[in-house]
């Protein structure tokens, strides 16, 4: 089998070549299909997934894409949540479900490509209404390429670490709250939004993980998840003087999806 030499002009990539890819065989069907080349630097790294900044391929017409490769045995906070698993049983066998609820092994591995479907479709959603979310580009067995937000020196700061003038805050956090209110117009609650899940780039807030996300017309704690992702977005922005009352903002949106004027 060939394989092409490892280019040693930048000790940070990893070629992606032929059938395998080096260490990383999630990444290897975005490879086969000229997607990506190369790993130019791993971004994060937690229980739930590693992150990765890619090369991609010129047909691509970018620069980087991101590579989001979830670890298939994870015990993270929402997967086993039943607050975010109310909704998605309906497109399950009951068998399945109860392998999930069982955490077998086979049931661990469903969830773990349920997971990288919903985050799938949840990008795809918010960025066809035009949510600051990372374009969806293509999704594998238990990896999900994206748009790359960022450049070749590193990627766009969390929210939680970017200093902010009151200016700056003020309409970021209106950037924010208008990006909440068009996920919810397609039914959608993200469950889990803080400034730790908010990448600034450009004067401009991008909304990232969204495996959890609630479809609000299935889940009967979409309210309270609403409500506890505006009290984490105005508590942030309240230390930089921004003032709000999130109980009426999260119950004002609330009532206005339920009139259907979002």
């Amino acid at each position: 089998m060939h394989h092409a030499s490892e280019d040693r002009s930048d000790p940070t990539e990893t070629l992606l070549a032929g059938e395998e890819t080096l260490g990383v065989p999630e990444l290897e069907p975005f490879a086969q299909r000229g997607l990506i080349t190369r790993i130019h630097a791993k971004l994060t790294s937690g229980k739930e997934a590693t992150v990765y900044c890619c090369r991609a391929h010129p047909s691509t017409n970018r620069k980087f894409l991101a590579a989001k490769v979830y670890r298939e045995h994870a015990e993270g906070s929402y997967k086993w949540n039943p607050t975010y698993f109310e909704g998605r049983e309906r497109v399950l066998k009951p068998q399945v479900i109860r392998a999930i609820r069982a955490r077998s092994a086979f049931g661990k591995e469903v969830a773990a490509g349920l997971w990288v479907d919903a985050e799938h479709a949840n990008l795809a959603a918010c960025h066809r209404v035009g949510v600051s979310v990372p374009e969806p580009i293509a999704v594998a067995d238990r990896a999900l390429l994206m748009e790359y937000i960022g450049n070749g020196a590193g990627p766009a700061p969390l929210l939680c670490g970017v200093h902010l003038e009151p200016p700056e805050a003020a309409a970021l956090y209106e950037r924010i709250v208008s990006e909440i209110e068009r996920m919810l117009g397609i039914h959608q609650v993200h469950g889990d939004l803080s400034p730790y899940n908010v990448l600034v780039w450009k004067g401009r807030p991008w909304i990232i993980d969204l495996p959890q996300a609630v479809d609000v017309r299935f889940n009967r704690s979409a309210l309270e998840l609403l409500t506890r992702d505006v009290e984490n977005v105005c508590a942030f922005f309240a230390r930089h003087g921004v003032r709000s009352d999130p109980n009426d903002l999260a119950h004002g949106l609330w009532e206005r999806y339920r009139r259907a004027e979002l």
